[in-house]
């Protein structure tokens, strides 16, 4: 049996899509949004509200998305509190759920975020979700990051995909043996809970929107998957 979320980082306007085609499938997801990011344009107010509104989960990722890694602790600080009280005034509602932006983290910073959030999602892939674990390690990237990096991750991370991916690592493509691991732990006697993120503005720069929507409508006629929101899913890890 396989438990499986969905995460989405950065806040890019193309979350509202991510958003119009999750709801297609009745797929939840959190999306982890910064008020402001250097690189791209992000969600108003008003369009993150939408996504509240529509019944998906909200995430902190910082205030401007910055990576805390070149901050000073203060500044880091400053940056988490300041994102995550940007979220909470505007939503009404408690947000206790972070992403390090870029996957950039330090012992330092995880043990600085512990003091204001119920968990931190990172960008280390290749994971099965382990009980009492405060830092969140996603399984998949939705980006085509190559086959042997799905090989290379599952290793470094001591995980049960590791020798899936090695019997399916002739499928077709990235997004195939994805797919196929992930069917494959489905069949195993455990339960497995798997979590997939990625970025909207990926997506849609890579032309995956297809890809993504043949994952979700796999996913989601499959009796031997659950999919669930992402607190649901980390509620379970705490147990």
């Amino acid at each position: 049996m396989v438990n499986i979320s969905f995460s989405w980082d950065d806040g890019a306007i193309e979350d509202l899509k991510l958003m119009d085609l999750s709801l297609k499938y009745d797929i939840p997801g959190i999306f982890f949004i910064p008020a402001t990011n250097p690189e791209r344009d992000v969600l108003s107010e008003k369009e993150i509200k939408i996504l509240a509104d529509n019944d998906f989960e909200i995430g902190a990722h910082t205030y401007s998305h910055s990576y805390l890694t070149q901050l000073s602790i203060i500044e880091a600080k400053e940056e988490m509190v300041k994102g995550k009280l940007f979220l909470e005034q505007l939503l009404g509602k408690r947000i206790p759920h972070f992403c390090f932006p870029g996957g950039k983290l330090n012992s330092d910073l995880v043990n600085l975020s512990m003091q204001f959030f119920k968990s931190a999602r990172t960008a280390d892939t290749g994971a099965l979700l382990q009980n009492n674990s405060y830092l969140i390690r996603p399984s998949f990237h939705f980006y085509n990051r190559g086959k042997k990096s799905i090989i290379y991750n599952s290793l470094k991370n001591n995980s049960v995909v590791f020798r899936i991916s090695l019997q399916n690592i002739m499928a077709l493509n990235y997004f195939d043996l994805i797919k196929n691991i992930i069917f494959d732990l489905c069949n195993t006697s455990d339960n497995h809970k798997i979590i997939v993120w990625g970025h909207s503005w990926e997506i849609e720069e890579f032309k995956l929107w297809g890809r993504l929507e043949d994952m979700f409508q796999s996913f989601r006629s499959s009796d031997a998957m659950s999919i669930s929101r992402y607190s649901d899913l980390i509620n379970k890890v705490y147990v």
